[in-house]
């Protein structure tokens, strides 16, 4: 199974026979149940994940002890990859929790492996590009949904740029992440 999405995800790369078989062997499927946490707070974490099938969010802990939702991942160009860049291009331990909403499958590329090819392969270190940069594109999109005036900007800015989100995932997590109370989130839904 993990030779034929090593070629599908990474078709423009065209890769040959060694490449995919060198990838092939630091790459790995995970299977988690909803509500399994896939990466905890404080943990330092150096693998990436690429989400196949389901759907996961991140959050973290406020001061006054509520959960406030950070991101939501699913199958798509942009949102398909769980990682904290941020902790990690910070050499941090993670501030973030990455939970399970649904049942998921993803692929799981450790990054020091990666970077171990790199000498033998120096195409690879393309492939940490290729997978930072949908990261970088979301986080610009983000900022400027929640650097929006008024919540019924950010909630048609989010619904223009990651429809899905309102598919996938509950009303009251998506009010957490945008940073509007749930009644005004509502509010403006039924108004829209």
């Amino acid at each position: 199974m993990i030779y034929p999405y090593i070629i599908e995800k990474f078709a423009h790369f065209n890769l040959n026979d060694e490449e995919i078989y060198e990838l092939s062997k630091i790459l790995s499927f995970k299977e988690i149940q909803r509500k399994e946490v896939l990466f905890s707070f404080e943990e330092r974490v150096n693998t990436i994940a690429l989400l196949v099938k389901g759907a996961i969010y991140s959050s973290t802990l406020d001061i006054d002890g509520s959960t406030r939702i950070t991101g939501f991942h699913y199958p798509s160009s942009l949102t398909e990859i769980v990682f904290n860049y941020e902790d990690y291009l910070q050499n941090a331990s993670s501030t973030k929790i990455f939970k399970a909403y649904e049942d998921s499958t993803l692929l799981l590329l450790d990054i020091a492996s990666v970077k171990r090819l790199y000498e033998k392969f120096p195409r690879f270190y393309q492939l940490e590009l290729m997978i930072m940069e949908p990261n970088f594109l979301m986080a610009l999109k983000n900022l400027r949904i929640l650097q929006a005036k008024t919540s019924q900007d950010k909630i048609k800015l989010l619904k223009d740029h990651f429809p899905n989100i309102f598919q996938l995932f509950p009303y009251n997590y998506i009010a957490s992440y945008l940073g509007i109370h749930r009644n005004t989130f509502n509010k403006v839904m039924a108004s829209l």
